[in-house]
């Protein structure tokens, strides 16, 4: 037995070893995308606790650099994010016919977004965080050569997919051919543009399955009360209709409101209909009118992911169709799921007291906690 916690031990410490500075030998991954005969675009995938820690001086490790980040106070932070932002345009290369295209980087992590993955990550993904830049694209290039900032260490990058080679850290990458991809088909721009609609479609759906919990809440509370497929169908339109609106507003830039405002909102929107679930047990006139100004807030919410994925400059219609598209197939998901899981009691005399008030009860509380955490 002695034998068995020594090994146990020194296993653990083996293990401590090779990751005490995981972070650094983070791969980083870039795609490039041709999206039309005058623009590229590129995105690049970092780990953001060593950029910020480049950026911001720290000098703790592991652990104790994760959480000095998680309580950084937001003036520096901002600043740390402004001046990554900086480093990585000034320092990833993209070369037509080895001419330099200048590289705009439009998009980034934001406080907020770094405040949240800090206190949530995601999965294997770990500390990672996207940015996406624009360039002009040289037309009629035969070859294109990109160089990544050495925060990325070594590399991975996918151009017109599925073609993808390795970058070595701080290094240029061979020569890619702009006539075709490593299966030979012809660079198309308008197949590109189809593949960058399905990329958007597949975000829009992520955000709601798994990632959008909060509109998955919104979306039961709304389920609930609807004791007619018709009924919930309109509720469920009248919400489309105006996330849509409020989508489309915000990543044209005409209605910008601060995430620290429509967060704390959105969560307060999920207490109040789960808690009308509970006091009233047929759909009120009003409910549709309510549900339509909670729809507004929840496309406001919408932009602000859709426009840290970054968006061309020319590609605002497509990326806007794509993701909408994405979103109201993650919503039919969660309602046909749910649909599955209570069909066989729906009719029952008891669902409502068994069921929908209990679960409305939860839902709010999930909401309260949501919308307290958020003011702060």
């Amino acid at each position: 037995m002695p034998n068995k916690t020594l090994a146990l031990f020194l296993l653990t410490q083996l293990l401590f070893v090779f990751n005490c500075d995981a972070h650094t030998d983070k791969k980083g991954q870039a795609r490039l995308d041709i999206l039309s005969a005058t623009e590229y675009r590129i995105s690049l995938t970092v780990d953001v606790v060593h950029l910020i820690k480049q950026q911001a001086e720290l000098t703790s490790e592991d652990e104790n650099l994760i959480d000095e980040i998680r309580y950084m106070p937001m003036l520096k932070l901002a600043k740390a994010l402004t001046s990554a932002k900086q480093l990585l345009q000034q320092n990833t290369r993209v070369e037509f016919d080895q001419l330099r295209s200048a590289v705009q980087l439009v998009e980034g992590p934001t406080v907020a977004d770094i405040r949240q993955l800090f206190n949530n990550p995601v999965g294997n993904a770990g500390y990672s965080v996207n940015y996406v830049g624009y360039g002009e694209f040289l037309e009629n290039a035969n070859e294109v050569r990109v160089k990544l900032p050495e925060i990325m260490a070594d590399s991975v990058l996918q151009f017109a997919k599925p073609e993808q080679i390795f970058i070595a850290k701080g290094q240029q990458s061979s020569s890619l051919s702009l006539k075709s991809t490593g299966a030979g088909t012809n660079v198309s721009p308008t197949l590109l543009k189809i593949s960058s609609f399905v990329d958007y479609v597949y975000q829009g759906i992520i955000h709601i399955i798994p990632q959008g919990l909060d509109h998955i809440l919104f979306i039961l509370a709304l389920f609930l009360l609807a004791t007619k497929l018709s009924v919930l169908l309109w509720q469920i339109s009248a919400f489309t209709l105006a996330h849509t609106i409020t989508l489309a507003l915000g990543i044209y830039g005409i209605v910008n409101i601060s995430s620290n405002i429509v967060e704390p909102l959105i969560a307060l929107s999920i207490v109040y209909v789960a808690i009308e679930n509970i006091y009233f047990d047929q759909l009120k006139r009003w409910r549709i009118v309510i549900i339509f100004l909670f729809g507004l807030l929840h496309g406001l919410g919408f932009a602000s992911v859709l426009l840290g994925l970054g968006l061309a400059p020319k590609q605002y219609v497509i990326s806007l169709i794509g993701f909408n598209v994405g979103v109201e197939l993650g919503q039919i998901t969660v309602i046909l799921i749910a649909l599955f899981a209570v069909f066989w009691c729906r009719k029952k005399s008891w669902f409502r007291q068994r069921v929908v008030k209990p679960a409305s009860l939860l839902i709010a509380a999930v909401g309260l906690f949501w919308f307290i955490e958020r003011l702060y």
